[in-house]
């Protein structure tokens, strides 16, 4: 009985230990404690974990600002900050700042979740790997400083923000995903050693300025396209539902009929080109259209002198329409070989609201 004894109490201790979600503490600089995984004892590799156990975590301690360090030291051995694990910084609601640290690869599910305060982010230099769900919940987010080696960014990770209004893209960055998931985004800028992007008036496009990628969601008022853009990607001005006026130049060549039809404040479209384009396809046959927002009253301007070609070739027909098939910006494609979609009148732009302009040049003045 009292061998049974001994053995239940240590498998009871084994038990407990494992409950545990650290193996020891480092103390900051500014006092804030730390807690961490040895998740490879022989590369000397910890990752930052939370307070408390499994069973029972316990309420966040992390305040105001503060750094996590790049190595810390542990019975006499430096180990490297390499990961921060999954629900490490959970429900950290007083926190307010992060400064993550160089040689960080990984950041866990939920590892942000409910920092509901937190407003400013530091992402380290290098390339990093993000879990499920990071900053769920975080809805204070304003400025996020992305790594400087990032060759691609997700920005699905901060939909939860409501308050992230700007973000600057890194100079080796080739890939920006998800740029619609953040609703009140109104600027984007570009380091201007980026050699794949660039950035006008806080919109993006592409190095060379003839193809505009993505419009802020967020972004409200007027919207003047420069001359020398020739395409819009789809999908890159639609869900700007604050735009009220915007303003295409003579050069643009390519364009999908549904770029404005989610614009529910749109009041007018200026077209400079002297004649039409073909923004869709019904049964093979190429037509102008313009998809609005349901029963919505736009003014469509036009070059007067071309006026009545306009009148002529815009389509009002209700029907199944699909995106021209030749226009493919080349690197979009498949993106212009798209699922068709029903068109009734009272999302049709009509010949109508047409007027003619002698001269734009009142127009030009931002």
């Amino acid at each position: 009985m009292k061998r049974i004894n001994i053995i239940t109490f240590i498998l009871l201790l084994g038990s407990t230990s494992l409950l545990y979600a650290h193996d020891f503490t480092v103390t900051g600089k500014n006092g804030e404690k730390f807690f961490f995984n040895i998740v490879d004892a022989k590369k000397q590799h910890v990752e930052v974990t939370y307070q408390g156990n499994i069973s029972a975590p316990q309420p966040s301690l992390y305040t105001g600002e503060i750094s996590v360090p790049a190595r810390v030291k542990h019975n006499n051995t430096i180990y490297r900050v390499v990961g921060i694990g999954k629900k490490a910084f959970s429900n950290a609601a007083s926190l307010k700042g992060i400064v993550l640290p160089s040689g960080l690869s990984s950041i866990g599910d939920f590892a942000f979740e409910g920092c509901s305060g937190l407003e400013k982010i530091v992402f380290p230099g290098n390339s990093v790997r993000f879990g499920e769900g990071v900053f769920f919940r975080c809805t204070a987010i304003g400025q996020v400083t992305l790594g400087s080696d990032w060759t691609q960014v997700n920005l699905k990770m901060f939909r939860w923000s409501d308050r992230l209004t700007s973000i600057v893209i890194p100079a080796k960055l080739t890939s920006l995903q998800n740029l619609k998931s953040l609703k009140q985004l109104q600027s984007i800028e570009v380091d201007a050693n980026n050699p794949n992007f660039t950035s006008i008036d806080g919109i993006l496009y592409n190095k060379d300025k003839t193809i505009l990628l993505g419009c802020p969601r967020g972004r409200s008022g007027k919207i003047r396209i420069p001359e020398g853009t020739t395409a819009i990607r789809w999908k890159a001005l639609i869900d700007c539902p604050n735009i009220t006026q915007i303003d295409l130049p003579a050069s643009l060549q390519i364009l999908s009929y549904r770029e404005f039809s989610q614009m529910e404040h749109l009041e007018q479209i200026i077209m400079r080109r002297t004649e039409p384009i073909s923004t869709a396809e019904l049964n093979g046959q190429k037509v102008f259209l313009i998809k609005i927002a349901d029963k919505l009253k736009i003014k469509l301007l036009v070059p007067k002198a071309a006026l009545s070609s306009y009148k002529e070739a815009l389509c009002s027909t209700e029907g199944e329409y699909a995106e021209v098939s030749a226009n493919t910006p080349e690197g979009f494609s498949p993106e212009y070989a798209l699922i068709p979609s029903i068109v009734k009148p009272t999302n049709m732009l009509g010949k109508s609201m047409l007027s003619g302009v002698k001269d734009f040049s009142k127009y030009d003045k931002p």
